[in-house]
């Protein structure tokens, strides 16, 4: 019962994650009509990064997918070159409730997640065979998922898959904290995820949008299951391009955007994101922060958001050796 309740709350933090390691609605823009003229890609060495000014100020971005890898191994020179000096670094935001907030909060909301009825019997035939097959693929039995409603048990499996393949949801964003702290730059959390809020109104979707919550994360658990590296692969070697073609709001992020009020949540999280970072362009010097993709390309997006405030977008001069 323990693991299955942390499996839950690791699927709501999934499921919620908002900047910077979060993932932005899917525009409905072809992938090259994401890549506005203010994107200029920083070549390999290493993932993309951008850099953002104003006057004396600098914000080196590096752009993240998510989930990576946990043993991914991607050229760090440009990485280490921008922490070196800054003034700090944005990590990727941190809860606003503790671990036994979380658990107690959850706990409390169980009754709306939970249904009397077994899962798979209940679920359209295209569905069941779907999921039949997801469990196949992370290794796990049906009465894991039993009486969980089908968005939370779609969560539910879709992280036991990236267990069983290796994906990590923290990094990149944790592998950039830990350069930062050997490099003694301080730390300061992007944001903070409204968990209170997030999961309560996640529980307020209707039967059928708990189907379509379930149907898009099976659409990631199937892409993730047969392509485990192609995304990743193209980020460590910084072909934006590549990743953008295929990397899209993630299917938790969806399934959000299903419940009342979630789109007024994630505007009022993007803002305050653009905000703190416009913050960091009124203070001499340089500040290196990490943003999903998709919030950063597309139209609306944070680079746009930047830009349209008076800070000047461009790719970094070389900030390490190639050699």
């Amino acid at each position: 019962m323990i693991r299955t309740r942390l499996s839950l709350i690791a699927a709501a933090c999934a499921c919620m994650a908002l900047p910077a390691s979060a993932q932005a609605p899917a525009p409905d823009a072809a992938p090259d009509d994401a890549l506005s003229e203010l994107v200029v890609i920083a070549h390999p060495p290493g993932p993309a990064m951008w850099r953002v000014t104003r006057g004396d100020s600098t914000v080196i971005i590096l752009g993240a997918v998510t989930p990576v890898p946990h043993r991914l191994e991607w050229d760090e020179r440009q990485l280490t070159a921008a922490l070196t000096g800054a003034n700090a670094l944005l990590s990727p935001p941190r809860a606003d409730l503790g671990p036994v907030q979380v658990v107690g909060l959850v706990a409390t909301q169980l009754w709306k997640v939970r249904q009397m009825s077994a899962l798979e019997p209940s679920l359209p035939p295209e569905l069941r065979a779907r999921f039949e097959h997801g469990r196949a693929l992370a290794k796990t039995k049906a009465d894991r998922y039993a009486h969980w409603k089908p968005a939370a048990a779609g969560f539910m499996l879709l992280s036991d898959l990236r267990h069983e393949v290796g994906l990590s949801d923290a990094k990149p964003g944790s592998t950039v904290q830990h350069r930062a702290a050997d490099l003694h730059v301080p730390q300061q959390p992007l944001g903070a995820y409204r968990m209170g809020l997030l999961i309560k109104t996640a529980t307020q979707l209707s039967p059928e949008q708990q189907l379509g919550c379930l149907s898009d994360a099976l659409e990631e658990l199937e892409y993730e299951a047969a392509h485990p590296h192609d995304i990743d692969d193209d980020w460590a070697r910084g072909d934006i391009r590549a990743v953008n073609a295929r990397y899209r709001g993630s299917a938790a992020q969806h399934c959000l955007m299903r419940a009342p009020g979630a789109k007024q949540i994630v505007e009022d999280e993007m803002s305050k994101a653009v905000d703190r970072l416009w913050a960091a362009l009124q203070k001499p010097g340089k500040t290196v922060a990490v943003i999903d993709l998709a919030w950063m390309l597309p139209q609306g997006g944070v680079l746009d958001r930047l830009q349209a405030k008076g800070a000047v977008i461009g790719a970094p001069a070389a900030l390490a050796s190639n050699d």
